[in-house]
């Protein structure tokens, strides 16, 4: 993906054609097509002729040189368009989305961006981020990242070369990388099957992909293939290449076996090399046009990403016209031309030593890394939940306590002040349990527990039990905990549910429950509180699963009461997306109240409810008869399409004080 010096035309062709792949698959297909693999490849290859050449030429390895000036090759274009698209991001993306775009845009121009999305993707709540315009810097960040691993594979196999007094450098390097090509294969098949969407950002899992392309470079000399067979082996590769994307499903299969396609592909028209006879492969991609386009393919991949971002936000469209797509590759391919011939080659062009180089990009790295930062600090760093709200701001902001007119909640245009919190912050304004990692993600089956309230000699003990729903709930129950002296003892993760069921593709869930079972027991809190249903209208929200009674059941049998809340609503829509577009207008944020609420309550037609068990339904401080309002007590109920903010948890407090305070006396302790 880099602009790397050309060796042979066709590679630059490849990268073209791998380049054009992507986006045309982005635009139009919102599908993956696996080109980003084939620039793997490539540059796999490129990087390990460049590094045997360098070691012919001088002996050894100049590792801080190479470092140096492949960050003066790479930097300039990515920290052009990374700064081009954060600035362009604050004025045509909603507010909601600046601080995700920030820190992806820090992410990305310090080649972190991979493990960002790595770790993004077992993030339940951030599994529901909006594609940000910096995503696409998961591959430039894993293609630095493999560099740098490269670089140790040479000095590996200089030591041992050195050690057994030996001379043969393409023999030690084939035989690491091989090793290292096979692990990282093997690694790649197992991840993909255990946790795909890791696998896919994954650096170790993509390492092999970099590896056989520099296997390629150490044997291209003994694959002499005939002319015949080369046509073959281009076409082949070529049409594997570009069928690749029509055919698999690449962003839920990829890497593992599933990615030998395109790196084959790759492989196969690297072999068949320039030998040009009469229509062939080679042929048409070392065409001027191609090899030409390919000098600024790196910058065509950066850009063309956020232009689609944006095209999406400027629009209001979810998908993309013949003409808007054309204008999209046609917008990226002049932006990408200007950046590399007007300014990432005048700068290599640029002679100082290497210690100065180095130290320039130091100080722009600091700058570019600090102004960001105190960006942060002084627009978003204002507090998203405001603790204050209850006690300081009941009469303009009440939240769920808002009063009542004719059976109908209060608009927020009747409210002197702007709701709250306001949509730079919102996104941030969650539960405590986030920020404190007490909400379990993938990979996670032990009860992990965390606590919160009046720790040393409380009055009662409340776990908390659940998943996010479950979560979301936490910030009242520490209002609580602070007037009343309760301890509050948490058991959450993503995704999973106080329920005996199980759900394919959350069999982890089922574990992490029966671990929760055994710690609840021989603790033997005052009293559980979770959620007793699901909320949401694309599941089967008509009634309670058996699985959650048979779960009250148990704990009924073991004497531990229970607190049972109503799912709060799912809807259909993100509501900062139409806050968004609302700014003057939140009320008319709403959904229809029988397209997200079933009526009557779930709850109250089960036909086992433990006589312990105390149950409440909250629907009616969301929804009047018609609707449900995403600006409630003008404070801002939900942070997605359906988990609330911790202000607006947080305003519940009185209205769970009575009803928990009542069911804890019970308990007759």
């Amino acid at each position: 993906m880099e602009t790397e010096r050309r060796i042979r035309p066709e590679l630059e062709g490849i990268r073209t054609i791998a380049a054009l792949l992507v986006a045309i698959y982005h635009i139009w297909f919102n599908r993956v097509s696996g080109g980003v693999d084939v620039f793997f490849v490539v540059s796999g290859f490129l990087i390990t002729t460049s590094l045997l050449s360098m070691y012919r030429k001088n002996g050894r390895i100049l590792y801080f040189s190479y470092i140096v000036k492949l960050l003066k090759r790479l930097l300039p274009t990515a920290w052009l368009i990374g700064i081009s698209v954060l600035i362009a991001s604050l004025f045509i993306l909603p507010p909601f989305t600046k601080q995700q775009n920030i820190n992806e845009f820090l992410a990305s121009v310090t080649y972190f961006q991979n493990w960002r999305l790595a770790m993004d993707s077992v993030d339940y709540l951030a599994q529901n981020n909006s594609a940000s315009p910096f995503q696409h810097f998961w591959a430039l960040s894993i293609q630095f990242q493999f560099y740098l691993v490269w670089l140790v594979v040479f000095f590996m196999a200089i030591s041992l070369l050195k050690l057994i007094s030996g001379n043969h450098i393409k023999r030690m390097l084939t035989v690491l990388i091989s090793i290292i090509a096979i692990a990282s294969f093997s690694y790649s098949v197992y991840l993909t099957a255990a946790n795909q969407p890791v696998a896919y950002y994954h650096t170790f899992t993509r390492v092999w992909e970099f590896g056989i392309g520099g296997l390629v470079a150490l044997t291209i000399h003994k694959l002499t293939v005939s002319s015949r067979v080369a046509w073959v082996f281009g076409w082949v590769g070529l049409i594997g290449l570009i069928s690749c994307g029509i055919i698999l499903q690449v962003s839920q299969l990829f890497p593992g076996y599933a990615a030998l396609w395109p790196v084959l592909s790759a492989v196969l028209i690297i072999i068949a090399g320039n030998q040009s006879t009469n229509f062939s492969a080679f042929r048409l991609l070392s065409w001027k046009p191609l090899v030409k386009f390919g000098s600024i393919s790196y910058a065509f991949y950066l850009w063309h990403w956020p232009l689609l971002i944006f095209y999406y936000a400027f629009f209001d469209v979810e998908t993309v016209s013949l003409g808007g797509g054309l204008g999209i590759i046609a917008a990226a391919a002049i932006l990408a031309y200007f950046t590399i011939y007007g300014f990432e080659l005048p700068i290599r062009k640029i002679q100082f030593p290497v210690w100065k180089t180095a130290s320039i990009i130091a100080v722009f790295s600091a700058v570019i890394w600090t102004s960001t930062i105190a960006y942060q600090e002084v627009y978003l760093a204002g507090p998203p939940v405001s603790e204050e709200l209850l006690s300081e701001s009941f009469e303009t902001h009440p939240g769920a306590v808002t009063y009542l007119e004719d059976g109908r909640l209060t608009p927020p245009s009747e409210f002197e002040e702007p709701y709250l919190p306001s949509l730079d912050f919102v996104k941030q304004d969650r539960s405590e349990i986030y920020e404190d990692g007490c909400l379990s993600g993938k990979g996670t089956i032990d009860a992990e527990p965390c606590e919160y309230g009046t720790l040393a000699d409380p009055d009662y003990t409340v776990a908390l039990v659940g998943g996010s729903h479950a979560a979301h709930w936490q910030p009242m129950l520490a209002e609580l905990a602070d007037a009343h002296h309760l301890k509050i003892v948490t058991y959450l993760k993503g995704n999973c549910r106080f329920t005996e069921e199980s759900r394919k593709g959350f069999e982890e869930c089922d574990t992490w429950f029966q671990n929760v079972k055994q710690e609840l027991v021989a603790d033997k809190p005052d009293l559980i509180f979770t959620v007793g249903n699901v909320g949401s209208s694309k599941e089967d929200f008509d009634e309670v699963s058996d699985g959650f009674i048979e779960a009250w059941k148990y704990f009924e049998q073991q004497e531990v009461p229970l607190f049972l809340v109503r799912d709060t609503p799912w809807y259909d829509q993100n509501v900062l997306a139409c806050l968004s577009d609302n700014p003057d207008n939140p009320e008319n944020c709403k959904s229809d109240r029988e397209d997200i609420i079933r009526d009557p309550s779930p709850l109250e037609e089960v036909d086992y409810m433990p006589e312990s068990a105390t149950t409440i339904d909250l629907t009616d401080y969301f929804c009047d008869q018609d609707a449900c309002y995403y600006v409630v007590g003008n404070i801002v109920t939900h942070f997605d399409s359906n988990h609330l903010t911790a202000t607006f948890s947080r305003t519940f407090a009185p209205v769970f004080e009575k009803p928990l305070l009542d069911a804890l006396e019970r308990t007759g302790k």
